[in-house]
């Protein structure tokens, strides 16, 4: 059997169970090679700072080719001193030490994994993990100790051997509301170190936490992102960013005030550096605070996204100035603006003498405290930009664009109204949506016609209640895929239609035609 190429013993081995496989551990160094490589016990792996040099020791050489999937768990440092008894001072050492700690555990990882390639490595086979810590809630953490923040980015190595990136929690910690989560521009300074990336997948911090020192961070860190991102493109095929977590949505209080996060102008810098680093990827899922500059630049030229074939974005009810897409049955809260956050610095301070009257604080739910109705001053800009930029993206089959709905009377409302059936929705406790799809006709791709079934028409979903487009905004609407579909359509707006989540997030396929 030595005197077979290892080619020719590979696929012997490829042939036989895993049983027959362990046979062979003994028998020869060849034979020894192609059971391990066909065993899949060197596919996948997790570890932790801890354990890199055995990582390293283990898969030195031919092993390193066979992984698929490599999870890092970062970890954080015990704390010192109990919460009873930190000062302010502890706090802010507490909170130097984890950042450099969290930080040195990913420079660490890059470090070992550029030793391994250089000793002939695969190109782009590995599917990288780097998982956010759990924190125990009885060891709360300042807000500082939540974000893991990649310091010295420039001094990583650059790494041939990934080919799918993921930032966020372990999903088995994602009910928790205990998970320390990544600064925004960890997922592009990351992928500037790996060039060999084709998806990438990053839960980000980006929410509302009733905390001035947090949303301090959440202003800068946004400005952060946009400078960062405003000269370089993902280089990725496919990118799903969460910049909000269904958590964001489901402890909304539609009547407390909302941060302002844009430090100048009308247009959120966030938003349009956002648009330029995905305007040349496959398939986007996107959920987050934006407005209309991320699909249409203030120049009102607008832009191809060349690649694009399908399209989710999952929008806050809440702009980046502070008001919102949404207000309630009679009107209520519709020229609600944002308030400056303390210690941040604007170019100028918005005037909210004249707004609607801002509650602070969670009040008890209320039927009418829900945010129900389109606010047309605000959302119908952003699904006018969002019409002609879908316009401007030729390969788009699907594209979605929608907001979560939550319904919570809380215990000590939900009994009163158990008696009607019109609360039924509520007291069921479905998450809800809405938003508008679009799908694209079957098109035979090697004649580019598309098929002769008199149904098989570009079809736009309005998922929108009894709210209905004004001639204008469907219009806009109309125009995506006409170029190239023709000038059919069908609208399916039906007012009783299904509005459960799951229809909005199972709408976009992706894999299917990326």
């Amino acid at each position: 059997m030595e005197i077979l190429p290892q080619e020719v013993v590979d696929q012997i081995a490829s042939n036989l169970h895993r049983p027959d496989l362990k046979n062979l551990l003994l028998l020869s160094p060849k034979l020894r090679t192609a059971a391990e490589k066909y065993s899949d016990g060197f596919t996948d792996y997790t570890l932790r700072v801890r354990d890199l040099c055995e990582f390293e020791d283990k898969f030195r050489g031919a092993r390193f080719c066979w992984l698929r999937k490599l999870e890092y768990k970062l970890v954080l440092l015990p704390q010192r001193l109990p919460n009873r008894i930190r000062s302010t001072a502890d706090n802010a050492a507490e909170a130097k030490r984890n950042a450099e700690y969290l930080s040195s555990q990913i420079h660490q990882l890059f470090d070992c994994l550029q030793n391994l390639e250089e000793h002939d490595g695969p190109e782009g086979t590995i599917d990288l993990a780097i998982t956010s810590p759990e924190t125990r809630e009885t060891e709360i953490r300042i807000p500082e100790a939540w974000f893991i923040r990649l310091l010295d980015p420039d001094r990583l190595p650059t790494l041939t051997s990934i080919g799918a990136l993921y930032l966020g929690p372990n999903p088995t910690q994602r009910q928790s509301n205990y998970f320390s989560r990544f600064d925004l521009r960890a997922a592009l300074d990351l992928s500037l170190k790996l060039p060999g990336i084709k998806s990438i997948n990053a839960e980000l911090f980006d929410e509302h936490n009733c905390d001035a020192e947090i949303d301090r961070v959440r202003v800068h860190g946004r400005e952060d992102f946009a400078r960062a991102a405003k000269d370089m493109s993902l280089q990725t095929r496919k990118a799903e960013l969460k910049f909000q977590s269904r958590k964001a949505h489901q402890l909304l209080d539609h009547d407390a005030a909302m941060p302002k996060l844009i430090l100048s102008g009308s247009s959120d810098s966030f938003s349009s550096s956002l648009r330029l680093l995905c305007q040349n990827l496959t398939q986007l899922r996107l959920s987050a605070i934006i407005d209309h500059s991320f699909f249409w630049p203030e120049d009102e030229n607008g832009s191809v996204w060349p690649n694009l074939e399908s399209l989710e974005v999952k929008f806050h009810p809440v702009t980046p100035s502070g008001s919102w897409y949404f207000m309630g049955p009679r009107g209520e809260g519709k020229d609600v603006q944002g308030y400056p956050v303390e210690g941040v610095e604007y170019a100028t301070q918005g005037n909210s003498a004249d707004s609607d009257t801002i509650i602070f604080g969670h009040a008890p739910c209320r039927p009418s405290g829900w945010r129900l109705k389109p606010n047309p001053d605000t959302l119908c800009p952003l699904l006018a930009a969002f019409a002609k930029s879908a316009a401007k993206m030729p390969r788009l089959r699907e594209a979605m664009i929608w907001s979560p709905i939550w319904w919570y009377l809380g215990d000590h409302v939900s009994s009163k109204f158990s008696y009607n059936k019109g609360f039924d929705i509520m007291n069921s406790q479905k998450s809800l949506g809405w938003g508008i799809g679009y799908t694209a006709p079957d098109v035979d791709e090697d004649s580019g016609s598309v098929g002769s079934d008199d149904e098989d028409v570009r079809l736009f979903e309005w998922r929108t209640g009894n709210w209905e487009a004004d001639e204008t905004l469907k219009q806009l609407f109309h125009n995506i895929g006409r170029e190239r579909y023709g000038d059919e359509f069908e609208d399916d707006w039906d007012p009783d239609a299904n509005q459960e989540d799951l229809f909005f997030e199972g709408f976009c396929q992706g894999e299917r035609n990326v």
